[in-house]
């Protein structure tokens, strides 16, 4: 007996219950993902180790047992999907540079942070994976978009609270079994919080934030089925955190997602977003008193965070010289020799110039797709949510340059699921989907 074609878990029992499809699972993720504060993890593993990253393993695995029960055909895995293709090599990039690691003689400490980045991307494919093919109908994926939208409006709020009370309010959770990093709370610049929700910095709250605005904002736009209340609450809360995270990522992020959405907007929609803009900047002027100058000096002068990242382009540049090709391997750059404050450049020292082209094509062949299987091809909502998804993935790809992405579970788990989401489309917009029981 085959399983239906796509990934549904039923009841034996009861089929006329609501199966637990992967639009469940991917929704369970993302509340693991937000809800529980980021720099907790099973110590051992570190990053690898935080509860949403093992729930990954777990959908991989999820994954691969129904891919073993599937029927050949139509619905074979082996069917070419970009997105999926160019992860798959990106994958193999990464093995290629941990089997470089291995032979090479390494201290233990390089060698457990290979082991741990073999499980961090284990788990990136399991939500790639789940979310690329799991997705049943386009009913579904709508589904799913709300509970992201939801998820991001409540994770702002913290936020929001964090930057007008100035407390943290989740370093006080605790939960057996997993230990904090020692990192995260909130800092302070320019005398304002700089608010991290559950994040365990400031950028990756920025990232969040960049990477789900498009897709609460399409939502509020287009969602006409819901309350208004429902749709506005998460876009306004995610505009007002961004505005107010007083971080150079968030602003920089929401003026790049909002360049895309604008693409999918009516001109009576742009003239409306521009006169909210202004709205908004002088009402923050007006009621949170020399937030604007700010905002201004994270654009101009000198800037300590700045002045860092320039600085390790020369240490980079020896490192990439040395093994230009496949790398050092996955993981073994640790924090300790130098945090470059950009993923990028760690990825060309650690999987080489192949691997970081091959994370690249990633991310272009997840917008490509979306563009051509979804804003090109459906109609109404879907093919603006299709804009959306496509927003998120380059507001996160870009600001992956900003910081070590790869080292902040909700930043690094959130792209990969939009990634996912992105090449979904490919199946979601030729309507075979919808005709499937």
């Amino acid at each position: 007996m085959t399983l239906p074609s796509r990934m549904v878990l039923r009841n034996p029992t009861s089929i006329a219950r609501t199966p637990m499809d992967a639009t469940t699972v991917l929704t369970i993720y993302a509340t693991l993902l937000l809800a529980i504060p980021s720099d907790l993890a099973v110590g051992p593993l570190g990053g690898a180790g935080s509860p949403s990253a093992l729930f990954g393993l777990g959908m991989l695995l999820w994954w691969c047992w129904h891919q073993v029960h599937l029927r050949r055909g139509a619905d074979a895995v082996f069917i070419w999907h970009p997105v999926r293709t160019a992860f798959a090599i990106f994958v193999l990039f990464v093995l290629a540079s941990f089997v470089v690691a291995s032979i090479s003689p390494l201290p233990m400490a390089e060698a457990n942070g290979a082991d741990r980045a073999l499980i961090q991307v284990a788990a990136f494919a399991g939500i790639v994976v789940v979310s690329h093919d799991g997705i049943p109908t386009r009913a579904r994926f709508l589904a799913l978009t709300r509970r992201i939208s939801l998820l991001g409006g409540l994770y702002a709020s913290l936020g929001l609270l964090q930057f007008t009370t100035h407390k943290s309010y989740v370093d006080a959770i605790s939960i057996p079994g997993l230990q904090p990093s020692g990192f995260g709370g909130i800092d302070i610049r320019g005398g304002f919080v700089r608010a991290s929700a559950t994040g365990i910095h400031s950028v990756e709250y920025a990232m969040v934030l960049t990477m789900i605005l498009p897709i609460a904002l399409t939502l509020a736009l287009r969602d006409t089925e819901r309350s208004r209340i429902n749709r506005w609450f998460p876009a306004v809360a995610i505009l007002l955190a961004s505005v107010l995270s007083v971080s150079r990522s968030a602003l920089v992020g929401l003026a790049a997602v909002m360049v895309v959405l604008v693409m999918s907007w009516r001109p009576r929609e742009r003239k409306l977003a521009l006169w909210a803009i202004l709205g908004s900047g002088a009402a923050i002027y007006l009621l949170v008193p020399g937030m604007a100058g700010t905002m201004l000096g994270m654009f101009g002068g000198s800037d300590p965070s700045i002045a860092s990242r320039t600085d390790s382009y020369g240490l980079a540049t020896a490192f990439i010289r040395d093994a230009p090709l496949l790398g050092r391997g996955m993981g073994t750059f640790l924090p300790a020799y130098r945090i470059l404050d950009n993923q990028y450049l760690g990825l060309l020292i650690e999987i080489g110039i192949l691997g970081t082209s091959a994370f690249l094509a990633v991310l272009v062949a997840a917008m490509v797709v979306a563009y051509r299987g979804g804003w090109r091809t459906l109609p109404g909502l879907h093919r603006d949510l299709a804009t959306a998804v496509m927003a998120a993935v380059l507001g996160g790809g870009l600001l992956t340059g900003f910081f070590d992405a790869f080292s902040f579970p909700q930043a690094c788990g959130l792209l990969m699921m939009a990634t996912g989401l992105c090449g979904a489309y490919r199946s979601l917009a030729d309507g075979q989907l919808e005709a499937r029981p």
